[in-house]
């Protein structure tokens, strides 16, 4: 890749092999060519010379749906490498983390906004997530995918978790909802089907439904999952029409979350910019980590009955996606 290419293409971390060591490279090769300024990158997933085993392939697409440029990919001279070739463990696995990649869309979308508007590293490696914190100096398996999610992949065999640090703050493990406090270094299990991922607290993650293609559903609605924080954080969601430059004339959408947790309260206020309108309608809100039992809500000032916005037994609600401040009070 030459300098300056990042502002038109994708590229790639090179021919590689079908070994646990590439794998390591490939981890290391995308968060250094983010940290260089070309985000948009990813490897030749399962490896493009020779026939990797069913883990090797299965751990690198846990850690392939987190790069940018996500690709099965391989010479075609060592065998068949789709997920369907492997054992149906290996499949369903794999199915697993390329429909977690397809709701992501969204979330990835806005951290390519990001990355184009503001030159933000779509992958940051921890020290360029928490250059204060010397912990993070030397650390280079971790990373933290967009703004708020923290991705640690598995690079050996027969592997029941690893060992990976945390940076500062509290993080929601995407699989349990158990919250961690970070500044330490911990055991996270991780068998054949899972891969340690966090949520920094406060964090407002905006999900599709699953898809087999981009564009296959019409979109109506967007899951935006909400882990509860005492305090205040920041998150966005950036859509436009998906092709052409009309987002350059101020045809897009720009959505800006605040967040703001209190023991017995959780407001979320919105504020949007730009003239696209989306085509979803609503949005389905899923509340992880609630101190408290939602005894009322007042959206935009006006208090309205549970059964109005379809809350449910499991802290999920459907609200209008124009609204301006959300207001949970519980007990």
């Amino acid at each position: 890749a030459y300098s300056g290419t990042q502002r038109y293409t994708s590229t790639w971390t090179g021919d590689n092999v079908a070994t646990w060591e590439h794998l390591w490279i490939a981890n290391v090769q995308a968060q250094r060519m983010a940290m260089s300024g070309f985000s948009f990158a990813g490897s030749d997933i399962g490896g493009f010379a020779e026939q990797p085993q069913g883990e090797l392939f299965t751990r690198w697409i846990q850690l392939g749906v987190f790069h940018p440029f996500c690709r099965v990919h391989s010479s075609g001279d060592h065998g068949d490498q789709e997920p369907w070739a492997f054992d149906e463990d290996v499949t369903d696995i794999v199915r697993k983390f390329v429909e977690l990649r397809y709701q992501l869309l969204p979330y990835l979308y806005t951290a390519f906004w990001n990355y184009t508007d503001h030159g933000t590293p779509i992958l940051k490696s921890l020290v360029l997530f928490d250059q204060e914190d010397v912990h993070t100096h030397y650390r280079t398996d971790e990373f933290v995918f967009g703004e708020n999610i923290l991705v640690c992949p598995i690079l050996e065999p027969n592997a029941k978790g690893r060992r990976m640090y945390i940076p500062r703050g509290n993080w929601f493990n995407y699989w349990t909802n158990k919250v961690v406090k970070g500044e330490k270094e911990m055991w996270i299990d991780a068998d054949i089907d899972s891969m340690p991922i966090f949520i920094k607290e406060g964090a407002i993650i905006p999900k599709y439904p699953i898809q087999q293609y981009v564009e296959e559903k019409a979109i109506d609605e967007v899951t935006l999952e909400v882990y509860f924080k005492k305090g205040k954080e920041t998150s966005k969601l950036f859509d436009d029409a998906h092709d052409g430059y009309d987002y350059t004339k101020g045809r897009y959408s720009l959505r800006t979350f605040k967040l703001t947790g209190k023991t017995n309260e959780l407001i979320i206020q919105q504020h949007k910019e730009g003239k696209y309108i989306t085509t979803y309608k609503t949005f389905e809100l899923k509340f992880h980590g609630l101190p408290f039992k939602i005894e009322s809500i007042h959206l935009d000032n006006e208090e309205i009955p549970l059964s109005d916005v379809k809350m449910n037994g499991d802290n999920t609600m459907i609200i209008d996606k124009n609204f301006a401040q959300l207001h949970i009070i519980g007990k």
